[in-house]
């Protein structure tokens, strides 16, 4: 009976020492399969945000603007000699086509004194012009076009060139609200009689478009 108990101990012992060497008890329950990692969140700090769409243009649209300015007028042909210097105020309305390119009415209206020769005294012009204008990325512009003038009391039809930057801008409510410095030159073509009359101003204005 005790030799029965010896080898029954022994031939445990030697089990527990076979199990001990192959590992974990092959009877136990196996683990549970791990989950798979998360994606990476794109809004997590340190991941780089994606850029910022362009603004869209905002179309066609009504714009509107006036200017003070100051200018000289010189004649040439019959009228050479002629000079004068001319205080006026201007005003356009059109229509911008895209955010670069804008048609408008470019009204004038100038007073001040002339002299040609031994005669001077007041003089005054008027003048309307149909202008194409087309605008730079950095708000430098550049226009021209045709129209009609008068000069105190010879007519006749003139071309008209312009050119200026808008320095400043803000917006609100979709318009642009710009200041402007401007240089414009108008050729009037008034007869025979007068011959060319240039007249160059430089004018400070406000535009909304």
């Amino acid at each position: 009976m005790l030799r029965s108990s010896s080898m029954v101990l022994l031939c445990l012992a030697s089990m527990i020492s076979v199990a001990r060497a192959q590992g974990a008890d092959p009877t136990a329950p196996a683990p549970p399969p791990s989950e798979p990692a998360p994606a990476p969140d794109p809004t997590a700090a340190g991941a780089p945000a994606p850029p910022p769409a362009p603004a869209a243009s905002g179309g066609a649209s009504l714009r509107n603007g006036f200017s003070l300015s100051v200018g000289q007028e010189y004649g040439s042909g019959p009228s050479s000699g002629l000079s004068g210097q001319l205080y006026g105020v201007d005003w356009r309305i059109g229509a911008k086509i895209t955010d670069s390119i804008a048609a408008y009415l470019h009204s004038h209206l100038s007073l001040g004194t002339a002299k040609i020769g031994s005669a001077s005294g007041l003089t005054g012009n008027f003048a309307a012009a149909l202008i194409g204008e087309y605008a730079l990325p950095q708000r430098i512009f550049f226009g021209g076009g045709a129209g009609y003038g008068v000069l105190n009391n010879p007519s006749g039809p003139l071309v008209q060139l312009r050119a200026g930057w808008y320095p400043l801008k803000k917006t609100s409510e979709g318009k642009a609200r710009r200041l402007n410095v401007a240089f414009d030159a108008r050729f009037y073509f008034a007869g025979d009689n007068v011959g060319t009359v240039s007249h160059l101003a430089l004018s400070l204005g406000y535009d909304r478009f």
